[in-house]
C-alpha cells in the first residue's frame, strides 16, 4: 500500500512540474533576461536546469532515511540563519526591487529565504518530536518555539519581505499545533503583538499601504499602482472556459508583470482557460489529500510532522499565491509551487517532496497496522509497537 501511496504523490508532483515546464516557457519566450543575449530559452534553459538538481536531490533525500534529518535540523536551521544575515550585509546580499533577498554566485542567484522555509519545517518537526511532553506548556515549549521562529521572520522583515515572514510563521506553526502546541498560547500572543506589528508596518513602509489600498479598490489606479492586479484579472477573464490556447496568451506581451513567476497562473487561465485552471487546482488538492495520507501512515510522531509540514507549506503557498492573481487578498510576491519560473524556490521545494516520498517509503501498511493493534491488545507490546500503536489504529479505523 505505501508503495502505491508513494507513487500516486510521486505522479502528482510530476504531473504539477510538466505543467510548469509548459508554462516557464510560453509566458517568458517573449521576454528577455537582463544582461542576456536575444535567447527565447533563457528562461527556460534555467528553470531546467534547478528543475534536473531539484529532482536528483528529491531522489537522494526520498532514499535516505528521514530519521537523519531529525539531527541534521540544527545544523540545517543554522546554517539557513546564517545565509540570511548575509543578505543584509552590503556589498555580500544584491538589493532588487528595494529588498535585499538575494545571493549571487556567478550568473545564478539563491533566495535564502527558499532555503529557511525548508530548513525551519525540519526544525519544527524535530522540535515537536523531540519535545512532545513540553509543547503543552508556555514557558518550556511555546516561548522557544517563538524564538526560534520569531528569528527568521525578523531577518525576513530586515530585508524587508513581509509577505515570507509571515509565511515562515504560518507553516511552521501549523507544524508546532499539530506536534501539541497549544492553540489559545498562539491565539493570545498573536492578538496582542499582529494588531500593533500591522500598524506599524503599514504606516512606515510605502509599498504597503500601496498594495492595501490597490487591493481595496483595484480601479484607483490601473497605470500605477493597480496594473498588475488588473492586467491579471483581464488575463483570466480572458481564457475563458477553454482558454486562448497555449503561446495564444495576449496579456504576456509585456502588458502583465511578472507573468513566468508570480503572475504564472493568471497566463495559464487565459491560455489554457477555466478547464486548465481545474485541472491545475484539482492536482494540488489531490497533492495535499497524498500528503496527508502519508502524514497519518507515518511510522512515528517525526515521520507525520515531516509530511505535515510540507504538504502545508505546499498548498499555503499556492493558495496565497492564487489569492493574489485573482486579487483576493493585496498583491505579494510569492510564487506557484512547482509551477512558476525560480531556480531556489523550485529545488528546496522538490527537496521537500523528497522528504515526503522518504516518510512514503516507510508508511504503515494496513496488515501491519492490524497486527500491532493486536499485540497491543494482548499486552505484548514492543517498542516498536508502542510508538506506533496509536497510528495503527487510526489507520485500522479507517479501513
Amino acid at each position: 500500500m505505501s508503495g502505491s501511496l508513494r507513487n500516486a504523490y510521486l505522479l502528482n508532483v510530476l504531473a504539477l512540474l510538466g505543467i510548469g515546464v509548459v508554462m516557464v516557457f510560453s509566458s517568458s519566450a517573449i521576454r528577455l533576461m537582463p544582461g542576456m543575449e536575444s535567447d527565447p530559452f533563457v528562461f527556460i534553459k534555467r528553470h531546467l536546469l534547478f528543475l534536473g538538481l531539484g529532482l536528483a536531490a528529491m531522489a537522494l533525500i526520498a532514499r535516505a532515511d528521514y530519521a537523519l534529518w531529525l539531527k541534521a535540523a540544527k545544523p540545517l536551521y543554522l546554517l539557513a540563519l546564517a545565509l540570511l544575515v548575509l543578505t543584509l550585509i552590503p556589498g555580500i546580499g544584491t538589493e532588487y526591487n528595494g529588498a535585499r533577498r538575494w545571493l549571487r554566485f556567478g550568473g545564478f542567484g539563491l533566495q535564502p529565504s527558499d532555503f529557511a522555509k525548508f530548513a525551519l519545517l525540519v526544525m519544527a518537526a524535530a522540535f515537536a518530536a523531540t519535545r512532545k511532553e513540553q509543547l503543552a506548556d508556555f514557558r518550556r515549549g511555546f516561548l522557544p518555539a517563538c524564538l526560534f521562529v520569531g528569528i527568521y521572520s525578523v531577518l525576513c522583515m530586515a530585508q524587508p519581505d513581509f509577505g515570507t515572514s509571515l509565511f515562515l510563521a504560518a507553516s511552521a506553526f501549523l507544524v508546532l499545533i499539530c506536534g501539541g502546541l497549544r492553540v489559545r498560547h498562539l491565539v493570545l500572543v498573536a492578538a496582542l503583538m499582529l494588531p500593533v506589528a500591522s500598524v506599524v508596518m503599514y504606516s512606515k513602509f510605502d509599498h504597503i499601504q500601496s498594495r492595501v489600498l490597490v487591493f481595496l479598490d483595484p480601479a484607483a489606479d490601473p497605470l500605477g499602482k493597480g496594473h498588475q492586479v488588473n492586467q491579471s484579472l483581464i488575463a483570466i477573464g480572458s481564457g475563458g472556459v477553454e482558454g486562448q490556447g497555449l503561446g495564444n496568451s495576449t496579456q504576456k506581451l509585456y502588458y502583465l508583470p511578472e507573468q513566468e513567476t508570480d503572475f504564472i497562473f493568471a497566463v495559464l487561465a487565459e491560455e489554457t482557460g477555466f478547464v486548465g485552471s481545474a485541472v491545475t487546482l484539482a492536482l494540488y488538492a489531490a497533492l495535499m489529500v497524498l500528503g496527508m495520507k502519508v502524514a497519518r501512515r507515518a511510522r512515528d510522531r517525526f515521520g507525520t510532522l515531516l509530511a505535515t509540514g510540507v504538504t502545508g507549506a505546499i498548498g499555503l503557498q499556492a493558495v496565497i499565491n492564487i489569492a493574489v492573481v485573482t486579487a483576493s487578498v493585496p498583491t505579494k510576491g510569492i510564487g506557484l509551487p512547482f509551477i512558476s519560473f525560480g531556480g531556489s524556490a523550485c529545488f528546496f521545494y522538490l527537496c521537500g517532496v523528497g522528504l515526503v516520498l522518504s516518510v512514503a517509503r516507510r508508511c504503515v501498511s494496513a496488515q501491519e497496522a492490524a497486527g500491532l493493534e493486536r499485540a497491543e491488545t494482548s499486552g505484548a507490546r514492543s517498542t516498536d509497537s508502542a510508538n506506533l500503536s496509536a497510528r495503527a489504529r487510526r489507520l485500522v479505523a479507517g479501513t
